[in-house]
């Protein structure tokens, strides 16, 4: 971490070292904070884990009320909680402090009941506030497993104990680039079956972490080595050996792998785009629609699951052609109740499910002859927000179809027209995307004398599409099309 990030750091901690000291508590610092310090890590989320002897669940409390943070309860049978002190202005960001008793007789033993070597470290809190460079205590040599980069399982029972590990170990994995040590992965695939037993959310955020990466793919193949997959994702899993025929160069489950592969390249660094482009996609994907749950990961979770639904619909014609039509309804069927199993919010869920169910839209619009400004409405009047993660998802399942038939040569035009795509939500939102109405339904009742009914809204949709295409530009010209679109439809306005 930098030195501004552990001044801060530092100046948040202070008071908890006070705390411990008038309580006569000796506090110490254990795991990540350590080891991001070690490689020179910056965090993304400050989560600083804590060890004390006994009696954390009271002590807890009395030190949340010492710096007004929240108290959190994790596990009351094993004494872990977690306080969180709200952003200040000497902490610019929330900090999130897990308080833990130890979980053998010391704390040597403590560290040595741990989930991987690299995280059995601790130091005491007051020598850190001194000298954060100081020695560890360090009884499983994870300091040696950060040099040469592996994650190793502290001892054999680490996933009987908790499953959960299994994902931790994967997403540690994608976040630091480390490989997992054979022998861990053999303990981590004996552990399989008992991921059933874990909370759906803790999988989630597991997962959801390892989809902020930019090795998703490395971890999801990895995890899919070991079974994983094919518990967490059996609609994924049963897209393995389905042939595709020429247009692709990968089975639907190969495909899908890719399409996340092409994602971690492409939100990565967003370098398929302008300039003018990556500015503004930037923020568009690092939005959190729930706290530590990006866009990013959405449109990950929708590259893996847009094509679940072409075993139920392949059909090989007499020419030996294979096609998968109506795929895309069926893969959002199937995500549903993917989202519900995740616990994903109402938000999250409607978001990669329309992605999925239109996934193929863009893909028709860089082969239309023009990109009409009606087509362009018509796509974000449907998508709204998640418009532009569509076409991001679009652009990864594109890249991942590389067969024969798949027109490779067109890979360089459609990818301008990806960003013709993009242009008009970000540039243009007014003139476009969401044209700003010269009327409202009463305004339009009482000019027309017109009675309430399905009609009206009809009317206003039929001026904003017009205003989208640039045919009206003033309250007259509303007035007047929403005249003639009477005049058209007077059977709507008798049965109105």
């Amino acid at each position: 971490m930098n030195k501004e990030t552990e001044r801060i750091l530092k100046q948040a901690l202070m008071p908890v070292q006070a705390w411990a000291e008038g309580a006569r508590v000796e506090l110490f610092l254990v795991g990540g904070i350590l080891r991001d310090q070690a490689i020179g890590r910056e965090p993304k989320h400050f989560n600083i884990d804590f060890a004390m002897s006994c009696d954390t669940m009271r002590l807890s409390k009395e030190l949340a009320k010492e710096l007004g943070a929240a108290y959190v309860p994790l596990d009351d049978e094993h004494g872990s909680v977690r306080l969180v002190i709200p952003a200040r202005d000497e902490n610019p960001f929330p900090i999130e402090l897990d308080m833990n008793d130890f979980r053998g007789a010391s704390l040597e033993e403590d560290l040595r009941l741990r989930d991987f070597t690299l995280n059995a470290m601790a130091m005491p809190l007051q020598t850190w506030l001194k000298n954060s460079r100081a020695g560890v205590t360090d009884p499983l040599r994870g300091l040696q497993a950060l040099k040469y980069r592996r994650i190793e399982a502290c001892h054999a029972d680490t996933f009987t104990q908790d499953p959960l590990r299994i994902l931790r170990g994967f997403r540690l994995s994608a976040q630091l680039g480390f490989a997992l040590e054979p022998m861990t992965l053999e303990w981590m695939q004996a552990s399989v079956p008992a991921l059933k037993e874990v909370s759906p959310e803790r999988i989630r955020d597991e997962l959801f972490a390892i989809f902020e990466t930019d090795r998703a793919f490395d971890a999801i193949s990895g995890m899919d080595e070991i079974g994983v997959m094919d518990l967490l994702f059996p609609e994924v899993a049963h897209c393995r050996d389905v042939d595709q025929g020429d247009f692709h160069h990968l089975d639907v489950m190969g495909h899908l792998y890719e399409a996340v592969r092409q994602s971690d390249l492409m939100l990565a660094d967003l370098r398929d785009f302008k300039p003018e482009l990556r500015k503004v996609l930037k923020p568009y994907i690092q939005y959190q629609p729930v706290e530590k749950r990006s866009r990013k990961a959405l449109i990950k979770l929708s590259a893996l699951l847009h094509d679940i639904g072409k075993p139920a619909h392949r059909t090989v014609n007499d020419k030996g052609e294979v096609w998968f039509i109506g795929h895309e309804h069926m893969s959002a069927t199937l995500t549903g109740p993917i989202m519900e199993r995740l616990a994903l919010s109402k938000r999250e869920s409607e978001t990669v499910v329309r992605i999925v169910h239109q996934h193929l839209r863009p893909g028709f619009l860089s082969r239309m002859p023009e990109l009409t400004r009606r087509a362009i409405y018509r796509f974000y009047k449907d998508l709204e927000d998640d418009g532009p993660g569509c076409v991001l998802e679009w652009w990864c399942d594109r890249m991942a179809t590389r067969g024969k038939t798949s027109r490779t040569h067109e890979i360089a035009e459609q990818q301008l027209r990806m960003q013709a795509m993009l242009e008009p939500y970000f540039f243009k939102p007014e003139e476009v995307v969401r044209p700003k109405r010269f009327i409202n339904g009463n305004e339009l009742m009482q000019t027309l004398n017109l009675p309430a009914s399905p009609l009206i809204g009809k009317i206003l949709n039929h001026i904003e599409e017009a205003q989208a295409e640039g045919h009206v530009d003033s309250v007259d010209a509303a007035l007047s099309l929403a005249k003639d679109y009477l005049e058209s439809h007077s059977d709507e306005l008798h049965t109105a």
